[in-house]
Order: C-alpha cells, then structure tokens, then sequence
C-alpha cells in the first residue's frame, strides 16, 4: 500500500512539474513575413521597417511634403525612383516647389539629416535619386513643365548626401523619361513625349551631356522608346529599353536588351528581356527574325 500511495505523489508531481514547465514556455510569434526593408503609408503618415514589420521609425515628413511638386497619381505608394530603401541607407526627395532636399538615414530610422538641394527648379515633376557607391550619389529632377517643355537638373554627392552639388542639366528642353547613372562620372537620360526618343549622356557626372546612338532595328525602333535602367557588366554596359505606358507587344512587357562596347557612346540591340515568359524559347530565341515591320502585322 505505502508503494502504491509513493507512486501516486510521484505521478502526480510529475505531472504538476510539466505542466508548470509547458505554462513557463513564451508564446510563438509567428514569423514576420514580406521584405526586411520596406515602408508604409497610412493614417500615421509615412513609416519604414528595416525587419520585416517587427519595428517601424516613422520618417519625420508630412505626406503631402513626399508627393510635393507636379505630382497627380495615388499617395498611398512612394513615387517610384523618388526614394532609397537599403539595410545601409533610407534616403527621400522631399519637398518640390519653393525647396526641395533629401531627408535620409544611415541607423535604420532612429535619426534623420536633411540637405537641401541648391536652387532646385520649381514644379518638379521627374525625381530620381541613387547611388552608385558609399559616398557617391546623384538625383536627377525636372520640372517647371508648359505643355512637352519642361527644365531638367542633376546633382552629385560625393559625401554620403551630406550635401549635394548642382553640376549641369541636359541641353533639351523636352520631356525627361529616364535617367540614372552607373558610376560618378558616367550617367545617362532619354527624353520623348511625342516623336523618336532622344538619349544624352555624360562622363563628367552631369556637367556636360552630349546625344548617343541607340540601334534598334526593324519594328523595335517603334515598340522599344523607354529607357528603363542602366547598369556597369565588366568592360559593357547593359541597357534595357521598355516600351512605355502603352506598350502591347507580348503584352507589353517585353525589353529589349543593348549593350555598349564604347563606354556607352552608342548601343547596339543583342536580344529580348522576357520576365514574364509570355514568348515561346523560339520567338525569343529568333527575335532577328521578326525585325521587319511588314511581318508584325
């Protein structure tokens, strides 16, 4: 009986002893989901994260300051190109009409700077900013828009964007497209509104530009007219060209890709970019094929 009765007490705080232990174990949090680095817009204004939405810094901005300028679409996303989110860096165009600066952040949101950029054009409409190393950067604006004539404007930064130099503007008053730069020194922008697309480029990080060559054969000359991006690959530099807002060859998302051998002095097209796989491995592959204009249609 004594053995029975011991078992019993032993069982029984076992049993005590485990539940004790599962009560003692923190609840699961699920996993935070979406990208590391990322930003929100709501009724608290203008917010970025650096791990995954577990933490949010508000960015010390009024939203109507984010979307200032010549600015007609949505607020509830940022104005694509207007803004760098990286682990490293967070950095905005602010402003747009009386002064225009950058307000960035190099702790993930817990302090900000802001540099004004000298003599910014009123009515920006176009606002670009990157960098192209730690302490190299630029931003390329336009603005001051009547009718398919606007100003453009490209600044550098060689400290991080503690401050920001005004170097020069492209010599065309037409509309600004694209721009970027993928170094200090080399940079270029296209421009159309109406008509063929016009392409400048510097190699004296935005001081001077002069017009390049773009050979798009047969038909992609009239569906390819949007710079899309610019990037260094060793001794080449690739460029993609979209085709615009109204673009529907293969649904319109189709590019086509150029490289330079001449440090970007002229381009010559080699393929097609495909990121949705709406081509067959054949018309992608037999994209000389179909440079006649006659057969498009």
């Amino acid at each position: 009986m004594r053995y029975i009765i011991g078992f019993c007490l032993c069982l029984l705080l076992f049993t005590g002893c485990q539940k004790e232990e599962e009560a003692a174990k923190p609840e699961k949090k699920p996993a935070p989901s979406g990208p590391a680095v990322s930003y929100k817009i709501d009724q608290s204004g203008l917010q970025v994260t650096a791990n995954s939405g577990q933490d949010w810094e508000k960015v010390p901005a009024e939203v109507d300051e984010i979307f200032g300028g010549e600015h007609q679409g949505s607020e509830t996303e940022l104005i694509d190109q207007s803004y760098v989110l990286t682990e490293d860096r967070f950095a905005f165009i602010i402003g747009g009409f009386e002064e225009t600066s950058v307000l960035s952040s190099t702790d993930q949101g817990k302090t900000w700077q802001s540099a004004v950029l000298p003599n910014a054009i009123e009515g920006i409409r176009f606002r670009n900013i990157g960098f192209t190393s730690e302490k190299n950067g630029f931003i390329i604006l336009s603005g001051g828009r009547t009718m398919s004539a606007e100003g453009n404007q490209i600044y550098q930064t060689t400290d991080g964007g503690e401050t920001w130099k005004l170097m020069g503007s492209a010599p065309t008053t037409r509309i600004v497209q694209s721009g970027t730069f993928v170094s200090n020194d080399l940079g270029f922008m296209s421009f159309a509104l109406t008509g063929q697309t016009e392409y400048y480029r510097t190699t004296d990080g935005g001081a001077s530009w002069q017009p390049f060559q773009v050979d798009l054969p047969g038909i992609y000359s009239e569906i390819f007219t949007t710079m899309e991006s610019a990037e260094q690959d060793g001794d080449h530099i690739i460029m993609t060209v979209g085709q615009g807002a109204n673009g529907d060859y293969y649904g319109g998302n189709v590019m086509a890709k150029l490289v330079s051998n001449d440090n970007g002095s002229s381009f010559e097209m080699t393929g097609l970019i495909d990121p949705d796989d709406v081509m067959t491995e054949e018309e992608e592959k037999n994209w000389r094929e179909n440079d006649d204009w006659d057969s498009y249609f």
